[in-house]
């Protein structure tokens, strides 16, 4: 089995007595994880995609995307962003996504995005990552 495709799960909440699936995407360790925000609501995956990132009433600039979940990114920029700056994300192929910076680090951004990406579009962006 593929550890990187999606996989089902069975996750039963105290107090609870239904039991709720929800899909999961295995995730790549990352030796970064431990100086950023740990309350997270959705899975990161670890991958290297190229991206375009655009301020408010700027142009898009070229940024280096290191890990995505549905939920959000990180990305090494140039640009100097502060938290709560909105961005729009342009993934390869897809139109942009509307973000916003929840922190910043040096040259490294977290953002989170104002609508979830569907797991269908995070994993088609996992695999064309891999292929790249």
């Amino acid at each position: 089995m593929d550890p990187w495709s999606p996989e089902w799960f069975l996750e039963s909440r105290p107090g609870s007595s239904a039991i709720n699936g929800e899909l999961a995407l295995a995730v790549r360790p990352n030796p970064d994880d431990a100086d950023e925000p740990q309350d997270r609501i959705s899975r990161r995956v670890a991958i290297e995609m190229d991206a375009a990132l655009r301020r408010r009433g700027a142009h898009g600039v070229a940024v280096q995307i290191l890990d995505l979940s549905t939920h959000g990114f990180r990305a090494a920029t140039h640009l100097e962003l502060a938290t709560g700056n909105d961005v729009w994300l342009r993934l390869p192929g897809l139109e942009p996504y509307q973000a916003r910076v929840v922190w910043t680090k040096g040259y490294l951004i977290g953002c989170a995005f104002e609508r979830p990406l569907h797991p269908a579009v995070l994993e088609m962006m996992v695999r064309k990552a891999d292929q790249a």
